[in-house]
């Protein structure tokens, strides 16, 4: 998978992936405050949206830019974000996987 580390400095781009993503409005109202809230705390990131399979690439923490090296309680929140988005929405499945120092959040929306 290529990483593209500008777009993952510009939250504007990732808006923008979301945005045009052809998935249901309500979808993309839950990731782009997902989006606004790694922004937030600081996590580099990127986004990939295949149908209906969201893939959240967690790349690092600000300022260290260190490729998989991150703040915990970053991660703490997006976490809980992200539970809080499959509890409120039965459709949603979420997963974590560990790939090559990047934390890969799989969203999985049952459309």
């Amino acid at each position: 998978m290529e990483i593209d580390i500008e777009q993952c400095r510009e939250n504007d781009k990732i808006k923008k992936i979301i945005s045009t993503s052809n998935l249901p409005i309500k979808y993309m109202k839950l990731l782009l405050r997902l989006s606004d809230s790694i922004y937030l705390n600081a996590l580099n990131y990127n986004v990939i949206i295949e149908n209906e399979k969201v893939s959240i690439i967690l790349i690092s923490s600000k300022p260290q830019n260190k490729t998989g090296n991150f703040n915990t309680t970053s991660l703490t929140n997006i976490f809980y974000k992200l539970r809080e988005m499959e509890r409120e929405n039965q459709e949603i499945k979420t997963k974590c996987e560990v790939k090559n120092e990047f934390l890969h959040l799989i969203i999985n929306i049952n459309i």
